[in-house]
């Protein structure tokens, strides 16, 4: 399949409606675009993760202090 889309203004473009389709891609997800050895561009989809999409995902080894770690937010520190 090959698409070809216009830049506009600000250099904005459309992902082609076969694209969407075929990767099932709605409003929620980011472009990653990347610039390879051989100067070809690649992209890649990324779906941004809702609180309740991370909530058991990860973990630590080591213990995290949340009121610590939100005062240090809060204040900058991280």
């Amino acid at each position: 399949m090959v698409s070809v889309t216009s830049i506009y203004d600000k250099f904005q473009t459309v992902i082609p409606v076969e694209v969407r389709k075929e990767f099932n891609l709605d409003k929620s997800y980011k472009i990653e675009w990347k610039i390879t050895g051989d100067g070809k561009v690649e992209l890649e989809f990324i779906k941004e993760l809702s609180l309740d999409d991370m909530v058991g995902r990860y973990s630590t080894e080591e213990p995290i202090d949340s009121v610590k770690l939100k005062h240090d937010f809060k204040n900058g520190k991280i």
